[in-house]
């Protein structure tokens, strides 16, 4: 064969992997774009909203699937971002509302995906912990800063070299701040509740 002919098969590869390429980041945003709104539906409790958006995310995660499985070792790392969000938004409402959180197998994500997109849940527990302080719902604090302690307590247990956890020691570490932080405010909260009462008891 020439050489023109085989840079041409070559070209006509290389032209495949780019429209390949094209489409998987065009999907990959979109996915990202999507779990963005689910977590907020959750936030605000628009949870028929967030079914809508986890349907349109779990299409378009199977077709992402698709695509990288074509060609893994060119496009596997395209689909940790999305699949970290994807991993955020179901568990972050899986624990807003007491369900049982689905497996790593039954989202069909990669296991490393799974740790970072769980790590990533803290920083929206201690947003929606916060949202209950500033509306005085208070009833809630002590359990969503539990679910904060058990994921920590998790995600610390992981002891593996960072080659293969990638950035997961880091999200750990920032983790521990955020429900330090988080345990803060959740006290300062709890105790001018508790003074608030004892002032209306006495004013009664």
């Amino acid at each position: 064969m020439s050489l023109k002919n085989i840079f041409s098969e070559l070209t006509e590869g290389l032209d495949k992997l780019d429209q390949d390429r094209e489409k998987i980041l065009k999907i990959s945003r979109g996915i990202v774009r999507d779990c963005s709104v689910a977590i907020k539906n959750t936030h605000r409790k628009e949870f028929e909203q967030y079914q809508e958006k986890i349907k349109n995310i779990k299409t378009n995660h199977e077709k992402l699937l698709i695509l990288i499985n074509e060609n893994p070792g060119t496009f596997f790392k395209f689909l940790k971002t999305p699949e970290q969000e994807y991993v955020e938004a179901v568990v972050f409402y899986s624990l807003i509302l007491n369900k049982e959180i689905p497996t790593a197998h039954e989202l069909n994500v990669y296991p490393l995906h799974y740790l970072l997109g769980i790590a990533d849940v803290i920083g929206e527990l201690r947003r929606y912990a916060l949202d209950n302080i500033r509306n005085s719902q208070i009833d809630d604090l002590n359990h969503i800063l539990e679910n904060m302690d058990e994921i920590y307590s998790e995600l610390f247990s992981i002891d593996y070299p960072s080659g293969l956890t990638q950035d997961l020691r880091h999200k750990t570490d920032q983790a521990r701040v955020i429900i330090e932080k988080t345990r803060g405010d959740i006290s300062i909260s709890l105790q001018m509740n508790d003074l608030k009462k004892c002032i209306q008891n006495r004013v009664k």
